[in-house]
Parts: structure tokens; C-alpha cells; sequence
């Protein structure tokens, strides 16, 4: 097949830091995806196309009568963060998951990135030790005393070593497809579906404590995106009453 990432400007990833959003729980780590765009301007930088990805395409999902049209997948990119964000609306096609995360890992070694971080959502009453902190990891970094400082436990494997995240997507297969090439953690938030915009705000959060270019953000500037004007849907018809 061709290349996977189709570039509308040259951009060098290298040292970056890879966001990755698995589709799970109430969509929370696309919903954190949106927040990053929109409050920290990144620019889209590629769209991203595989068989496996379910076709989708739509308006402009950050400026409301925007020019721009949005497609299943795309890349994002700031480079004075030297961050680099994957959005995926749509979901990947489970016989051909493998052959996807094969490419993709093909296509990410050649940018030669400082790490990958997979961001994923789990169902709430799958967490059966309650706290006040519902973020756990899983990681091949050495990570664990950022991560304690933060107060996020580390997942433990259920069986034979494996990780078994209810609700998660292909986080896990995802992890494990990549560990053995790239710096890779996985970052899971314990939710209920609903508003899960809450969620998305708590995980972005997180994600400026635990990565180090957005340590200096100002969390009192986050910014929503106009599609979020829409996450119920639109008015009732008047015609109804």
C-alpha cells in the first residue's frame, strides 16, 4: 500500500512526543485531543489513511463555517512543543487492526520520535479498588516516580503478563505492538459514559503535569471547540411542537 501519512507540509518529528487516542470509553481521549488543538493551536500537518480506518469526513471540527474539511484520522502538530497529535474519529476495523498496527509503527520509526503516549478511557465500574484519583498507566519507561508524584497507580497485568483494560479499544494492542521500538506509555482514565467533557478536561490536566513542554501552560485559557456546541446534538425541530 502506499504511504499512511499524506503531508501538507514538510514537518521533522523528530524527538517529539506522540499523542495517540485509542477510540473507548464516552470518547474521553478524543475529547482531550480536541481540547490540545484548539487551546494550544496545532496545526494539522497530515492526513492519515489506512484500509483499516472507517471512512468518515466532515466539516471543519475547530472553526464553526471553517474552510477546512476534517477526515477519520489526521496529524497535528506543534513544533515549539515538539508535540504531535493523532485525532481519529472513527473506528479501526478489527480484521484488519494487526496489518494497521504494523504500518503505523513502520511509519513512526522513520520519524524517529522521543516517545509515544496512548491516551484511553475504561469503564467506571470496572475499577473496583475507589478512589479519589481514577488515572492508572502502563508503561515500559521508567516512569514511577513521576507517575507516584502524580498519584497514578500502575495497571497490573491480569494474566500470562498481559493488561486487560475493559472499554479501552486497541490501547493494549496498540502498546503492545510498539514497546518493543519506542518509549511507550499508556494513560487510562476510569470513567461513566455521559458528559464526558469533564473527563477530557481531568485527562488534559494530567497530561500537563506528566509531559514536560506543557508543564507551562495555563490550564485557566482551555479552550472548547465549536463542534462541542454540538455533543448532544442539535435543537429539537420546531415543527415537533
Amino acid at each position: 500500500m502506499g504511504e499512511l501519512f499524506s503531508f501538507k507540509r514538510k514537518v521533522d518529528l523528530e524527538n517529539f512526543t506522540l499523542l495517540i487516542p485509542s477510540v473507548s470509553v464516552g470518547n474521553v481521549p478524543q475529547l482531550t485531543v480536541d481540547l490540545l488543538i484548539t487551546s494550544l493551536d496545532f496545526k494539522k500537518a497530515a492526513t492519515i489513511w489506512h484500509p483499516a480506518i472507517v471512512s468518515s469526513v466532515g466539516p471543519d471540527p475547530y472553526e464553526l463555517n471553517g474552510p477546512d474539511m476534517c477526515t477519520a484520522c489526521e496529524l497535528y502538530v506543534n513544533e515549539d512543543l515538539k508535540l504531535a497529535l493523532v485525532q481519529l474519529r472513527s473506528a479501526i476495523h478489527f480484521k484488519l487492526a494487526t496489518k494497521f498496527f504494523k504500518d503505523l509503527k513502520n511509519s513512526l520509526l522513520r520519524f524517529k520520535l522521543k516517545n509515544v503516549v496512548i491516551l484511553t478511557s475504561s469503564f467506571d465500574y470496572e475499577l473496583h479498588v475507589i478512589s479519589n484519583n481514577k488515572f492508572y498507566y502502563v508503561s515500559n519507561q521508567d516512569v514511577g516516580d513521576v507517575m507516584k508524584n502524580l498519584n497514578i497507580k500502575p495497571k497490573e497485568p491480569e494474566f500470562n503478563g498481559k493488561y486487560l483494560i475493559h472499554g479501552a479499544g486497541f490501547a493494549v494492542k496498540l502498546f503492545e505492538n510498539l514497546e518493543d521500538s519506542f518509549k511507550c506509555t499508556i494513560l487510562i482514565k476510569y470513567v461513566s459514559e455521559g458528559d464526558n467533557r469533564p473527563d477530557a478536561i481531568a485527562t488534559l490536566e494530567m497530561l500537563c503535569r506528566f509531559i514536560d513542554t506543557l508543564k507551562t501552560y495555563n490550564l485557566k485559557t482551555i479552550k472548547f471547540p465549536s463542534s462541542w456546541n454540538c455533543v448532544f446534538g442539535g435543537p429539537p425541530p420546531i415543527g415537533m411542537y
